[in-house]
């Protein structure tokens, strides 16, 4: 293959010609994936009964099915569970086979591993938290994408994948683990099964948004933009800094760009809160708090809390006077309050309206809001009047409680953090705040970042703070925000000790995510190649694109460039990046390095409608159809 690049340095031509065919040759510059893409795609199958069957012993119940067609290749299966009496639901498993040489790979909401794809044949026993199930072809079109829902919630089911002959065998569990506390005369649930020739990325993001239809409207929080980007001070506090040595600071903090300061994990140890003799804090009565909004406030900044009331904690009257009443976190042995009891529930509600009241912060995240269980010994033989006996029902009529108290202290407040993670899950907070770390956990943090984005859509609770270290080259900074782009940044770092490039830097790009915000969060979103993690990202509308390139890939196709302009990142390690289209009008490019200062100028030039682009590590270069 031979593509030339246009310069208006002549002397580097050559150079760069050779480079590319260098690339362009060396198999190690592309992945498997790439390399294989274009290989014929053989047909998907057609869609019947003789694909599925039922096993286990339902009895007394009798079992029927109906499938409706929504669209082309997109079907519900309906199975409904029917008995003449009230009965405990049985255990059983809904299987639905397809032929193993159709898939490429499966994507799952959630794995036993750190990554969200499972390489055929490669794979382990296979489980989806979430319910959604993919198969994925080598150019991360769909083949296959399974989800399910039911009057629980699926909150009693998981979707395992074992092979069989030459078929892979998708088992849905149901009450494979915990059985309802409930009798009932009749049972449903509803199988999404969509075959439709989309990018997998859009397939799940429907899907996905047909399990959430399902949900509490109330549970449902929208990303919040006018308190974005954050400053977290995560990072500061951890370290136990004075907040008067943050505050002092914070005329730099809203320069760099940023709307809201988010006071994070362990404010509550630096605070050493009191309560008092009906176990309710005053919050008038801490001054180092009070001090802290009235300076962000000042600075033109909106304040927003990290809140994690539900852990009892070291205060003596909550633990006695609602003893009995707690539950555990699977993370943790600390108790929790048992959020089933109605004065429980209460009392949290009244404490996060005081706070809203007294602070006038403007907007609240919660956690630990998720992943509670009960101790079976402690709550099941000693109940002491639980209106619940579903913890999440517990919680979605808690969200509702607080949501109504708190909207009416403070009708603008922000609700953020309603969802539960998703995704692959880190092994520590050390890699949540990867400050120390460099850029050596990006990958996991976008891996999880895009899966966010394709369960919930514009809803995402995605946050992964960014740390920042004063010694962490410019470049790595840029590709840390880079990694989060397609999010809602929260960033961390002492202001006072950031070297002048990295200031430069990191200022330029929350600035850019600003500018571009609707385009990155709000518009059309595709994720490539699962198997690698996502090394392409793009987002936007037909009026302007962002394309990321986190590896070295194969051409990016444009088509006819369609759109008036693409801005065009490169996050890689590798200086340049290579497009594919057929435009039918001249592109001219700008580029710009990592801290968004001027590089170059000049035309695309297509052979073999491929051209070679330079663009600076960490920078991007902006396409612009004349």
């Amino acid at each position: 293959m031979n593509v030339k690049f246009s310069t208006n340095i002549n002397s580097i031509f050559v150079l760069i010609t050779l480079l590319f065919l260098l690339y362009s040759c060396n198999p190690k510059g592309m992945s498997d994936y790439e390399v294989e893409e274009q290989e014929p795609v053989p047909e998907n199958i057609d869609f019947s009964l003789d694909l599925f069957s039922i096993e286990g012993d339902i009895q007394p119940f009798n079992s029927e099915i109906r499938i409706d067609t929504l669209e082309n290749d997109k079907y519900i299966i309906n199975l409904t569970l029917y008995t003449d009496f009230p009965s405990l639901l049985p255990r059983f498993q809904f299987n639905l086979r397809y032929p193993r040489n159709l898939a490429h790979a499966l994507w799952s909401s959630r794995t036993w591993s750190n990554s969200s794809y499972l390489t055929i044949p490669n794979y382990a026993r296979l489980q989806s938290e979430y319910n959604v199930v993919s198969v994925v072809e080598r150019n991360s079109q769909n083949r296959l994408t399974l989800a399910t829902i039911d009057d629980f919630q699926s909150q009693h089911t998981q979707i395992d994948v074992r092979e069989s002959g030459d078929s892979l065998v998708f088992s849905f569990n149901y009450f494979n683990d915990i059985l309802p506390d409930a009798e009932l005369l009749e049972y449903t649930t509803q199988i999404l099964v969509d075959m439709s020739d989309n990018h997998f990325s859009n397939t799940v993001r429907s899907t996905s948004q047909w399990r959430l239809d399902f949900e509490n409207p109330g549970a449902i929080t929208n990303v919040d933009l006018s308190l974005k980007p954050v400053y977290s001070v995560w990072y500061p506090m951890d370290r136990n800094i004075p907040l008067d040595n943050i505050t002092y600071y914070f005329d730099s903090i809203s320069t760099m760009g940023f709307e809201s300061v988010l006071f994070d994990d362990a404010w509550q140890n630096v605070v050493r809160f009191e309560v008092d003799s009906t176990g309710m804090w005053d919050p008038s009565e801490i001054d180092v708090i009070k001090n802290f909004i009235e300076k962000t406030q000042e600075s033109g900044m909106k304040i927003a809390l990290w809140y994690t009331k539900p852990f009892i904690g070291a205060h003596n009257f909550v633990f006695e006077h609602f003893e009995g009443k707690y539950l555990q976190y699977r993370t943790s042995s600390q108790p929790i309050l048992d959020i089933r009891y109605p004065e429980v529930r209460d009392y949290l509600t009244e404490m996060y309206a005081q706070i809203v009241s007294e602070w006038e912060v403007d907007g609240i995240w919660f956690d630990f809001l998720n992943g509670y269980y009960s101790n079976e010994h402690i709550i099941d033989t000693e109940d002491a009047g639980r209106d619940f006996v579903s913890v999440r029902k517990a919680l979605d009529s808690l969200r509702t409680q607080m949501k109504y108290a708190m909207h009416y202290e403070r009708p603008d407040i922000s609700i953020n953090q309603s969802y539960k993670s998703v995704g692959p899950l880190h092994t520590s907070n050390t890699k949540t705040i990867n400050g120390f770390l460099g850029t050596t956990v990006l990958t996991d943090v976008r891996e999880k970042l895009v899966n966010n984005r394709l369960l919930y859509g514009e809803n995402s609770p995605f946050m992964e703070v960014i740390g920042i270290h004063p010694k962490d080259p410019a470049v790595d900074v840029a590709k840390k925000f880079q990694s989060v782009l397609f999010g809602t940044p929260y960033v961390s770092y002492f202001s006072y000790t950031l070297p002048d490039d990295v200031r430069l830097t990191l200022k330029f790009w929350v600035n850019y995510w600003k500018t571009n915000a609707s385009f990155l969060t709000q518009n059309d979103f595709k994720a490539f190649n699962p198997v690698q993690r996502y090394p392409v990202l793009i987002g936007g509308n037909k009026e302007k694109q962002i394309l990321v390139f986190y590896d070295r890939v194969a051409p990016y196709d444009f088509g006819s460039f369609s759109q008036n302009s693409i801005d065009v990142i490169n996050s890689s390690d590798y200086p340049y990046v290579m497009l594919k289209g057929t435009p039918e009008d001249d592109i001219d490019f700008i580029s710009y390095n990592h801290m968004g200062r001027y590089y170059e100028r000049g035309s695309l030039k297509f052979k073999d409608d491929v051209a070679l682009l330079e663009i600076p590590i960490g920078g991007y270069a902006r396409l612009i159809k004349k």
